[in-house]
């Protein structure tokens, strides 16, 4: 798996550079077209940072475990929302936003343990 991941990092980095491009020279690009909608770009936005700095502010605490818990605060939200114990209503967009944001904190830093750990 250790040299696999270089290789998946690579083809990933070409998707985004082909994408980016292809945006970047086309006349007709509309980035309102692909835009998120606010609550699901907040969701990944908050699911990020509070990941993020809480792992800056607690590094004696195995990171897997804050991403493990803010997933679990997103879903308790979540299923509150069913049984109407707070505002809003459940959406599984939410949920998925949540992980997206999570996991947008977690894979580097997981990327970076591995790197570490080859050197």
């Amino acid at each position: 798996m250790t040299r696999l991941l270089p290789w998946i990092a690579r083809a990933a980095l070409l998707a985004v550079l082909a994408i980016a491009f292809a945006g970047a020279i086309d006349p007709h690009h509309n980035a309102e077209r692909s835009a998120q909608p606010g609550d699901v770009v907040e969701h990944v936005v908050y699911g990020y940072l509070l990941t993020v700095l809480t792992v800056a502010s607690l590094p004696r605490v195995n990171p897997w475990w804050i991403g493990a818990a803010y997933l679990g605060i997103g879903g308790g939200f979540e299923l509150m929302q069913v049984f109407g114990l707070v505002s809003g209503t459940f959406q599984a967009k939410d949920l998925v936003s949540n992980l997206t944001g999570v996991a947008a904190a977690m894979i580097p830093l997981a990327l970076g343990r591995r790197a570490g750990g080859r050197a």
